[in-house]
């Protein structure tokens, strides 16, 4: 098959979380099985840097990068503007037999959308995140104006829609009830490896943390909606002094400085570390020198470091936000958090995840199988192959 995969970011821009991650492995996997997989995308690496290179190949994927017309409106209000994207891909769309968009809310994605339609190619809408206007993602109104404009077309125009978790499902269906058929359930994945042999005590001597430490994980985007504020005031609630914080992952809107000042506030700094971003070993490091990992996300729709945490058998803080939660807990790897505001239950639990992290962390493999990419992958492949044979039509 010849694929074209659409998304705002791709590899190496890895800050912008979750989707990159997922399209790249996706796209890795199916040119590994023999098929022909194109990704566009923007020159985007971060928030403010740019990718010099236009055309490149990466593990056998052909990447077309376009310029974006302004970071700062990529940056401040989500406006991937890809300068010369519509043309070229009117040129060469029939240079693919599926396409696969990733991300709802763009302009990159409407854009291609609108060809696909006009030219009777099928593509997958793979959200990513919630296609319904929520106030505690901010810009409702635009996004309103976006679903009126163009968003209602890109839904009903799919072939097929992608989404991560049964909730998130059940959310689309309850809006847009015609989609029904649509709509699949195609959850994050990862490759499944084997950490048991990692040496805990030598990974935290080369980072000077000590053998009797007791290592909470937080690692996300620094992003508002993460609430690493609520992960710092229960974390103050924790009296013994061999408990300390990582903080780990890349600031977004500024928010760094606030969790700081909080740290600050709260007399913690000798116990909070504040790591920045990581990528590779470091990062494979940073969790194997962890005893738990937390999130406490206002929303959630996925969460790949929960993934991430779970391989390297770490049990798992969740709150009830996080749209992964009811399927990884279902096999007791972790802890559901229902309060995350309420400082002082959730640092009891979190007491009570690190005292019971043996038992927990025996169930973390079982809990990944659900998430095996291979599987996903020969799902996904099935469902390009229906569609391309015209078994979903729209």
């Amino acid at each position: 098959m010849k694929i074209a995969q659409v998304i705002p970011f791709f590899a190496p821009a890895w800050g912008f979380g979750g989707p990159v991650k997922v399209s790249f492995d996706l796209s890795r996997k199916l040119t590994k099985r023999g098929h022909k997989v194109t990704a566009l995308t923007t020159d985007a690496y971060d928030h403010t840097k740019r990718i010099n290179q236009v055309c490149e190949e990466i593990d056998g994927i052909k990447i077309m990068r376009f310029r974006n017309f302004s970071n700062y409106l990529a940056k401040n209000f989500n406006l991937f503007l890809p300068i010369g994207f519509g043309k070229y891909f009117r040129k060469h769309i029939e240079d693919y037999d599926i396409v696969h968009l990733h991300a709802f809310f763009t302009i990159l994605n409407a854009v291609a959308a609108t060809i696909c339609i006009k030219s009777k190619t099928p593509y997958i809408l793979h959200l990513h995140e919630s296609p319904i206007p929520l106030p505690i993602f901010g810009k409702v109104f635009l996004k309103k104006v976006f679903n009126f404009l163009v968003g209602g077309k890109m839904l009903l125009g799919a072939s097929r829609i992608f989404v991560l978790t049964a909730q998130e499902k059940k959310n689309v269906i309850d809006r847009y009830p015609m989609l029904e058929k649509k709509i699949v359930i195609i959850p994050n994945t990862i490759q499944i490896k084997n950490f048991a042999n990692s040496n805990k005590t030598e990974i935290r001597k080369q980072y000077g943390i000590g053998k009797n430490e007791k290592i909470i994980l937080s690692l996300s985007r620094l992003s508002r909606l993460k609430r690493i504020d609520l992960v710092i005031r229960s974390f103050s609630k924790i009296r013994d002094p061999l408990f300390r914080l990582l903080i780990v992952g890349p600031d977004e809107g500024n928010n760094k400085k606030q969790l700081e000042k909080l740290t600050a506030a709260l007399d913690l700094q000798d116990k909070i570390i504040f790591w920045g971003p990581v990528e590779g070993k470091e990062k494979e490091d940073i969790y194997n020198l962890s005893d738990i990992y937390i999130l406490l996300s206002e929303y959630e729709s996925f969460s790949i470091t929960c993934l991430e945490a779970i391989e390297h058998n770490l049990p798992v803080c969740l709150s009830n936000k996080v749209g992964v939660a009811k399927e990884l807990l279902h096999f007791h790897c972790g802890i559901l958090i229902t309060e995350p505001s309420n400082a002082q239950k959730c640092s009891r639990k979190i007491k009570w995840g690190y005292n019971n992290r043996a038992k927990l962390k025996k169930n973390c493999q079982a809990a990944l199988k659900q998430f095996d990419m291979e599987n996903v992958i020969n799902k996904t492949i099935g469902i390009y192959q229906q569609v391309i044979n015209g078994g979903l039509a729209r």
